[in-house]
């Protein structure tokens, strides 16, 4: 990877809304035409989110990203698919998706192109990704009409499926994405995003105008002064208690499956001791499936593997050991070193007193 020749500029960040506004949205619809919903002046879609407010946990942002993945994919995920199969080379792919999503879509005022249900101009709305996809005719030679968010979240459901990791973003009035593409030479700035170890090498994708090359950061946004949004699609989480197991402790395994997530038909949990393999059919209960590992001699190494598979087969792997008998970095503090330690400071305290 060449070394970058822009200047880097670190992301202004602010935790608390990197770990609080990122929801998975559980599925409760999944059509089109979509439906919606009056509760309290806001239109709420099939999902349960609000389409004409970006924040809060039951905000668009980033929220309807989700309602194109997982279980509810569809066309914008099927168009990524088709790019990744078509355009072997990551940068050549990045670009020509930007260029298709400029190609189909027009910048237009929600005001002056959204009716609600109920025939009301709006302000403020959001389309998913596969919304738009329906808007869009190639062989009519028919466009989608939507704002800055509506082309971001379209953009970012066709990246995710074509293999790239993506962070939608969000300055002041604004909604965008970065990529992950540090091999691209033509970007004007290269962005780090806190909890991401690559650090610099995220470019901007900038949709709402014809002319944006892929990884030009605006000028009004080149501060960092933004929110960001990593979007998490693995929707999996494995865990395994005692962390540090002894020859008298079963090991429990739990796999837990975020609704965001393609439909699983099977958890496997396949643990090797010297060479062979015992596999083990995880348990569901609710959205965690469990399996436990018997009792092992003191000093065994367990070579654990979990195999996810999901609709169409899809298989997502995991992989993690332990020794049984092994201890945490902290073991040196034996119970007999610990009295002492406390024998000595009872000693200091007594003669201080006298």
């Amino acid at each position: 990877m060449p070394f970058p020749k822009k200047i880097f500029v670190t992301l202004i960040f602010i935790f608390f809304f990197a770990t609080s506004n990122i929801v998975n949205g559980l599925p409760s619809g999944g059509e089109y035409p979509p439906t919606f919903t009056l509760q309290e002046d806001d239109w709420y879609d099939s999902w349960g989110f609000k389409r004409n407010e970006y924040w809060g946990d039951d905000g668009y942002l980033p929220n309807i990203a989700y309602e194109s993945l997982g279980s509810d994919k569809e066309l914008a995920y099927d168009l990524g698919f088709w790019f990744k199969s078509n355009y072997a080379q990551r940068v050549e792919r990045a670009e020509a998706i930007l260029d298709y999503v400029q190609r189909w879509t027009d910048y237009g005022y929600d005001i002056d192109n959204v009716l609600s249900p109920d025939k009301e101009p709006q302000l403020e709305w959001a389309w998913n990704a596969d919304e738009m996809v329906h808007m869009f005719d190639e062989i009519q030679n028919t466009v989608a009409i939507g704002d800055c968010e509506d082309m971001s979240f379209l953009c970012a459901i066709i990246y995710l499926s074509a293999g790239f990791d993506v962070t939608i973003v969000s300055p002041p009035e604004h909604v965008a994405l970065l990529i992950w593409l540090p091999e691209y030479d033509n970007a004007n700035y290269y962005w780090d995003i806190p909890d991401d170890e690559r650090e610099y090498g995220w470019i901007w994708v900038e949709a709402t105008g014809e002319e944006n090359p892929l990884g030009w950061t605006p000028p009004d946004f080149d501060d960092g002064d933004w929110i960001s949004y990593i979007l998490n699609t693995s929707g999996i989480t494995v865990d395994f208690n005692p962390k540090y197991p002894q020859a008298e402790d079963e090991v429990k395994v739990q796999v837990k499956i975020d609704s965001s997530f393609e439909t699983i038909t099977e958890v496997l949990l396949t643990y090797t001791i010297e060479n062979i393999d015992t596999i083990l059919k995880m348990e569901k209960t609710n959205s965690i499936f469990e399996a436990t590992i018997p009792k092992q001699p003191e000093n065994t190494r367990v070579v654990c593997h979990v195999t996810v598979v999901g609709a169409g087969d899809l298989i997502e792997e995991y992989e993690f050991d332990y020794q049984v008998g092994e201890t945490s970095d902290f073991s040196f503090f034996s119970l007999e070193i610990v009295a002492a330690i406390i024998a000595i400071i009872l000693i200091v305290l007594f003669f201080s007193k006298v």
